[in-house]
């Protein structure tokens, strides 16, 4: 099983616990000591992820290589923005929702009974794109897990 094939709540926890031990571990990777291997083999043999997948998942090599491109993404993607935060001239703030996307994100949550936990003034464009993506086709990109959190499904009656 890769991890494109875990459910989202799932996926959300691998995300949530993997972006905390790249945070931790920044500088090792940066300086690229640390790669996207040893990353994955350090953290699938910790017992903390068996609190998120049973232990044949974890042994699949079809799941470990997944596992290390996925990784290698969050890596890729923490990297691109530790440079452009370090970029004081490009110095940008992460682009707003336009009207037309806030007015079709509120049209939709309001027509399939979800809703939003943070405000919208918090959602980036990309967020929106995100969230929009997520109602109406169930998935998610790879390393965007956090949008998961964002939503609430409507409550079944």
């Amino acid at each position: 099983m890769q991890i494109e094939q875990l459910d989202l709540e799932t996926r959300s926890k691998i995300y949530s616990y993997t972006k905390k031990i790249l945070r931790k571990y920044q500088k090792g990777i940066t300086t690229g000591k640390l790669t996207a291997d040893k990353f994955a083999e350090n953290i699938l043999s910790d017992e903390c992820i068996s609190d998120i997948l049973d232990e044949k998942t974890l042994s699949e090599q079809d799941f470990r290589l997944s596992y290390i491109d996925y990784i290698q993404t969050l890596i890729h993607m923490q990297n691109e923005n530790l440079s452009n935060s370090k970029k004081t001239k490009n110095r940008t703030v992460p682009e707003k929702p336009t009207i037309t996307q806030k007015i079709q994100l509120k049209n939709l949550l309001s027509s399939t009974g979800y809703s939003l936990s943070i405000p919208y003034e918090y959602l980036t464009a990309i967020d929106v794109e995100s969230i929009i993506k997520y109602i109406s086709t169930g998935f998610i990109d790879l390393g965007n897990e956090r949008i998961y959190n964002y939503v609430h499904r409507p409550n079944p009656n």
